[in-house]
């Protein structure tokens, strides 16, 4: 059971985490609970996600750790946490303008194309909880 789990969250994670393996997650399928640890951000797809002007330059990101809980038994009225402990971001600027990406649908990053259903309400009403966002800033000028 625990292996299929990793295989559908691997599934679905994969668009927006570099190099994730089921190594990486650990699960408590019965009582709704799980981690992820030492995750790498794709900073693409993020970039493309956050809308960023095309002088920013999003280079890298990452987060130690994700618990996440599922309360199986209240879906319907209880919201699943996502607790980001802490999120590392290389930000920048640039001399050279990126191509802005205004093709991008959030409907590409979606699971399901068809009606809004129980698993749709689901997800919008996740909530998640960063503890520390590390923001390192460089632009082109600066020596560090």
């Amino acid at each position: 059971m625990a292996s299929i789990l990793k295989n559908q969250i691997i599934k679905h994670l994969s668009k927006f985490v570099k190099n994730l393996s089921p190594d990486k997650i650990n699960l408590s399928t019965l009582r709704g609970e799980g981690y992820l640890t030492n995750l790498e951000l794709d900073d693409k797809i993020l970039t493309d996600l956050l809308e960023l002007p095309n002088w920013l330059t999003l280079n890298h990101a990452r987060c130690n750790r994700v618990s996440i809980r599922i309360p199986w038994t209240k879906l319907k009225s209880v919201p699943i946490v996502l607790h980001l402990d802490e999120v590392h971001v290389s930000m920048g600027t640039t001399s050279e303008l990126r191509e802005q990406t205004s093709t991008s649908k959030p409907s590409q990053y979606t699971t399901t194309g068809s009606k809004y259903g129980f698993s749709d309400k689901v997800v919008d009403g996740i909530t998640v909880n960063v503890n520390a966002l590390i923001i390192n800033f460089k632009s082109p000028d600066s020596k560090t």
